[in-house]
């Protein structure tokens, strides 16, 4: 009984973490595939802001250009408690977080008072307010020059474990398995009551509204958690470069997550993944041959948008159905349209309020 019981729940959560999984074992690999590590690690930094972003766009359906400012908030406040407070790896990530996630409430609060065009202009404004901060401020942040000789501490945990993350592989797996637990902690954020109404207001603000919903407040709580995991992601760079620099909270910054987010895909957390792998990758390649190469990623992201608003993922996703179809082994596949979906969860958030 127990074995059956015990198969069961394996099957449950297999079912439902394939997906994930298959993710993670394709990052083990990654970094023996690609031509050095340190690449690999970018990939996976920049996919854990492009998830984040995705809440926010994909889920929610805010758009932004204030990414830059809880990603460079997580680098800079981490580079200096490292150099100026503790060497603790914790502590400084901790303390990094909790900068971003400060910054993100406060915005979120201002930006979610307006919507559509006003709502990305305030939040542009919001990143400008925060790159000219770091710019002037040059006794903290060094400026134009950034923070130099950050270190890289290692992972300690007195008398259980000490691992040093100065190789380059060492560091990827400590990316890799905060990369795995924050995506999954995303993923059950969407699949949860509180993300199926979230992905309502995105398809209908004003029946949300209607029923009840304090749009805004979700808003503001998707805001902060966006912003919490993009300042964790920010974290992890400044320890992976060990440099802090201003770049960080520039708009090429946010306009790159947008673009990763836009060519792999909204609204599935894999494509923001398949669209880091791209840009990073096509960057780093690009870059090596043309010194012009940002053009580049402006003609992919204009064939995406006009030919290809579904993205990589969108595609793989049509590409994947058609062939279910003509396959006599993998039968039938039930397809609930995406507004039917989100419009359940608008009318169960409206039963258990009045209940």
């Amino acid at each position: 009984m127990l074995a059956i019981i015990t198969a069961e729940g394996f099957g449950k959560f297999f079912k439902e973490y394939r997906s994930t999984l298959i993710l993670a074992l394709i990052f083990t690999v990654l970094p023996f595939i690609l031509p050095y590590t340190a690449l690999a690690t970018e990939i996976m930094i920049y996919a854990l802001a492009a998830v984040a972003f995705d809440l926010c766009l994909g889920y929610t359906g805010m758009m932004m250009f204030c990414q830059a400012s809880f990603f460079g908030t997580g680098v800079y406040v981490t580079a200096l408690t490292l150099i100026h407070f503790s060497p603790n790896i914790f502590v400084a990530m901790f303390f990094g977080v909790l900068a971003a996630t400060i910054l993100a409430v406060i915005f979120g609060f201002m930006a979610t008072r307006r919507t559509g065009t006003y709502m990305v202009l305030l939040t542009l404004s919001f990143n400008e307010m925060i790159y000219f901060i770091a710019y002037q401020w040059q006794s903290v942040t060094g400026g134009d020059d950034g923070l130099t000789g950050v270190p890289r501490p290692n992972l300690e945990i007195p008398g259980i474990l000490s691992i040093d993350l100065q190789p380059s592989l060492n560091y990827y797996f400590f990316a890799f398995f905060v990369f795995i637990i924050s995506f999954i902690i995303i993923k059950r954020i969407t699949i949860s009551p509180f993300g199926k109404v979230i992905q309502g207001i995105r398809e209908n603000e004003i029946r949300a509204q209607s029923i009840g919903c304090k749009t805004r407040l979700f808003k503001s709580i998707v805001f902060a958690i966006g912003g919490m995991f993009m300042g964790l992601a920010g974290s992890l760079y400044a320890m992976f470069l060990t440099f802090a620099h201003i770049h960080n909270v520039a708009f090429d910054t946010s306009g790159n997550i947008v673009l990763m987010e836009l060519i792999g895909g909204m609204g599935s957390l894999f494509g923001p993944v398949i669209g880091a792998f791209v840009i990073v990758l096509a960057s780093d390649i690009a870059s090596a041959y043309w010194e012009r190469w940002p053009l580049i990623l402006g003609v992919i992201c204009i064939v995406f948008v006009l030919f290809a608003r579904g993205g990589v993922w969108g595609m793989l996703r049509i590409l994947a159905e058609r062939i279910r179809k003509i396959s006599p082994f993998l039968g039938e596949t039930s397809h609930v349209p995406l507004a039917e979906t989100q419009g359940q969860a608008l009318d169960s958030y409206e039963k258990d309020k009045s209940e």
